[in-house]
Parts: structure tokens; C-alpha cells; sequence
């Protein structure tokens, strides 16, 4: 749950409301609200589509998270 709280700061950081993600994502706000509360989980390509709304490839924090998440050090990579 603690990546997905890290997920769900990040949104906000960004200024997205759950409805612009829902959008982008082809879902309904409510299911990621469901997301965000640990209701629902996320499917590995429902995460990657995330970490891409999430700027991953120039978000530092929240790379340091995934590979914190996946227990994978930068040297592994």
C-alpha cells in the first residue's frame, strides 16, 4: 500500500484529480479512488499505464519507489 500512497501524492503533486487519471486510463473515477484506497488492485499493465501518467521517466521519487517495491537496486538494472 505504501507505493500506492506514494502513486497517489504524486498525482496530486502533478495536479490530477482522480478524474483526469480515471480519464487517461479509460476508468472510472471510482475505481481509482478503489485503487488509491487499497479496495482494488492494480494489474501490471494497469501500473505501467500509471507510472507513464506519473511522468516515471523523470520522476525521481517515484522510481526510487519502484525499486524499492520490486526489492531491485540501479545496479540491477
Amino acid at each position: 500500500l505504501k507505493l500506492i500512497n506514494v502513486m497517489s501524492s504524486e498525482r496530486k503533486r502533478l495536479g490530477l484529480s482522480q478524474t483526469d487519471v480515471a480519464r487517461e486510463l479509460e476508468m472510472s473515477q471510482s475505481d481509482i479512488s478503489k485503487i488509491e484506497s487499497g479496495e482494488r488492485r492494480l494489474d501490471v499493465h494497469e501500473l505501467k499505464l500509471f507510472l507513464q501518467i506519473f511522468r516515471i521517466n523523470t520522476n525521481a521519487k517515484l522510481q526510487v519507489e519502484i525499486l524499492k517495491y520490486f526489492n531491485i537496486s540501479k545496479e540491477e538494472l
